[in-house]
């Protein structure tokens, strides 16, 4: 049985695994409370970096940037970007799973995490992605967890605006409906996300966008460029040596020199940049003036992101936003606070870098916790200090507690029965602790050899009273209307919203001819509002089959209630998952839609189908379909979209 992480003895893990840098937090072993983990002798951080000497040894942080003197070709500054659906990586002439490179870093987390508890492992370990991460790429994440040694049924997922919510909320009491934007400029991506209080204390995301190749990184290299500008008037030999003959620890020693700086102009008007040389050290000085000038081009291109994430969530006043919270390094810029100030109050809390571990934790501690008075009592951060009741209530909330896009175990359902952990397959022999060179590790099982694979959730439904019937196309029979109060397998919340919580329910809310092509289906969990998960496979003879590429893992983690269901079709219709380049389908009614969206890597062709029914409150997520014409033609066979 896997411990409660409220027993005494026992801790939590959460692991916010960043582009640049990675941070963590637990359960303090003393107060119980939520701590930031110490990750080398004088920082809360450690880079994300990794050095391959081989498939077996891999070193990482700030030794895998010391190897990479001798051997630039091992080392890798950001795993992070290597994670998509391409399963592998080749680093230093050895391909091996991209999961293998992240449990490394995630593996150094976990010792110094046993290391602050006696040795003891942690009962549960929440992981942060960011939200518009693909299904494909949370599974690396949740791989890598097991590689590096943590029980599969211990892990659970949350995303990064999400957690960053949950950590406002220990200290901001807000009222349902009030809206939050957080916006994450961290050291290799920008992401912006618009959240809104349910009348539950949940935070549900009303709208996201993001820039995978805007970061703190690219101030550094604006910075360069004007280092190499002043030593080009002084000394051309200098720079040509700079940019092409320098060895790996002099580069290494400017771009430090220069991310310090940068760092401290937050705090001053000025800042010293140290430039080595074959015949010493120069220096140069650079103003807060001349950076906010370099940079200007930058931020005016992170803040119309935001602006346009805030139109899609239906807000263009910002008295109509209760906080704009910024976590990750990049946002304690001045010059970036003070552009933000106009679209709505800035609000940062603790360290920005450190938040949405922190903010992870506070999820997983409430939904470990018992409950009192209809809400879950959470320690806060002087636990046993008098911390505020109110605030606690508010952080603690049941529904806030429970760590949305479960991986590794979702919340139990309603009856009490245990959830199953996401992947397993009792038909299926037992998976190693560490099998090296399994790029499914538990989800094998679920994987089809010659088939598209795909994942049904069901969310709370929509207009309509009562499950769909089968062979319906999605839509409600006047017979399962009238049996509404009393339908098997599901329950309606106080909203009047239903929700499936049996497999056979959730499986007969799908059009006939889909569900006449499943072969089988994996129970994998039950959401938040217990609504049950599954994850299926398609029969080797069903027409659908012949439309997929080879194997391609697939697992849902959408989820919600009726207001969210109908955020994720209004988001598929802008194409906020396809960046605005997927193909939309709908049906005639506008019930139901669906985004075709590009999921190709190094020229592999593969296309990923994110589908929503307001109707009936389904979500579905098909991957690994060949092109777009046969993502279309599956829709349309399945019944999905007619």
């Amino acid at each position: 049985m896997t411990p409660n992480p409220r027993d005494a003895g026992s801790w939590t893990l959460a692991i916010d695994f960043g582009t640049s840098n990675s941070a963590a937090a637990h359960s303090g072993a003393t107060s119980g409370g939520i701590e930031t983990l110490a990750l080398s002798h004088a920082s809360n951080l450690m880079p994300s970096s990794v050095f391959v000497a081989a498939p077996d040894r891999i070193v990482v942080g700030e030794a895998a940037i010391n190897q990479a003197q001798q051997n630039p070709a091992g080392f890798v500054a950001s795993p992070k970007r290597l994670i998509g659906p391409d399963p592998n990586s080749t680093v230093g002439g050895h391909t091996l799973p991209t999961f293998v490179l992240v449990a490394a870093v995630m593996n150094a987390i976990l010792v110094r995490g046993k290391a602050a508890h006696a040795g003891r492992p942690p009962a549960q370990v929440v992981l942060t992605h960011p939200e518009a991460w693909a299904h494909q790429q949370i599974k690396v994440l949740f791989d890598a967890a097991v590689h590096a040694g943590i029980d599969p049924a211990r892990i659970t997922t949350i995303s990064e605006p999400r957690a960053a919510a949950a950590h406002y909320s220990r200290s901001h009491a807000m009222q349902p409906g009030a809206k939050i934007a957080v916006f994450d400029f961290g050291g290799g991506t920008l992401d912006i996300a618009v959240l809104t209080v349910t009348n539950e204390n949940v935070f549900g995301v009303v709208a996201a966008r993001g820039n995978n190749g805007l970061g703190g990184k690219n101030l550094d290299a604006l910075v360069q460029r004007w280092v190499e500008d002043r030593l080009e008037e002084r000394d051309p030999q200098l720079v040509t040596y700079l940019r092409r003959q320098a060895p790996v620890d002099v580069v290494q020693s400017l771009q430090d020199s220069i991310r310090r700086a940068k760092e401290l102009l937050s705090e001053t008007p000025s800042a010293t940049i140290t430039v080595p040389t074959p015949a010493g050290r120069q220096t140069l000085q650079i103003t807060r003036d001349e950076f906010e000038e370099l940079i200007g081009p930058a931020v005016e291109q992170a803040l119309s992101l935001t602006k346009a994430t805030l139109l899609d969530a239906g807000i263009a006043h910002a008295e109509q936003l209760t906080a704009l919270y910024l976590t990750g390094g990049s946002s304690r810029i001045p010059l970036i606070q003070q552009k933000l100030n106009e679209l709505g109050p800035v609000a940062t809390l603790d360290d920005p870098k450190t938040v949405v571990a922190q903010g992870a934790l506070v999820t997983a501690l409430a939904e470990a916790a018992p409950v009192t008075g209809g809400r879950a009592a959470v320690p806060g951060p002087d636990a046993g200090a008098g911390w505020p009741g109110q605030q606690a209530a508010v952080a603690a909330a049941a529904g806030l507690g429970a760590p949305t896009r479960p991986v590794g175990q979702s919340q139990s359902p309603a009856d009490g029965r245990p959830a199953t952990p996401r992947f397993a397959d009792p038909a299926e022999p037992s998976a190693p602790k560490k099998p090296w060179g399994r790029i499914g590790i538990a989800v094998v099982a679920v994987v089809a050899i010659v088939g598209v694979v795909f994942g049904v959730m069901a969310l709370r439904g929509g207009d309509e009273d009562t499950p769909v019937t089968p062979g319906g196309g999605g839509k409600p029979s006047a017979a399962a209307a009238a049996d509404s109060a009393t339908a098997s397998g599901v329950q309606t919340d106080a909203d009047g919203n239903k929700v499936y919580t049996d497999k056979a329910a959730l499986l007969g809310a799908l059009p006939e001819s889909l569900q006449q092509s499943i072969a089988t289906c994996q129970e994998l969990g039950y959401t938040s509002s217990k609504a049950i998960e599954l994850g299926c496979r398609l029969s080797e003879d069903s027409d659908l089959v012949d439309l997929g590429t080879s194997v391609f893992a697939m697992f849902t983690n959408i989820v919600g209630d009726q207001a969210e269901a109908g955020s994720e079709i209004i988001n598929i219709r802008k194409g906020i998952y396809g960046n605005g380049k997927g193909t939309l389908v709908e049906d005639a009614d506008r019930v139901a839609a669906a985004d075709i969206i590009d999921a190709s890597v190094d020229g592999k062709e593969s296309h990923t189908i994110r589908y929503a029914n307001t109707a009936n409150g389904l979500v579905i997520t098909v991957d690994g379909l060949k092109t777009v014409d046969d993502a279309k033609a599956f829709l349309n066979r399945s019944g999905l979209i007619s």
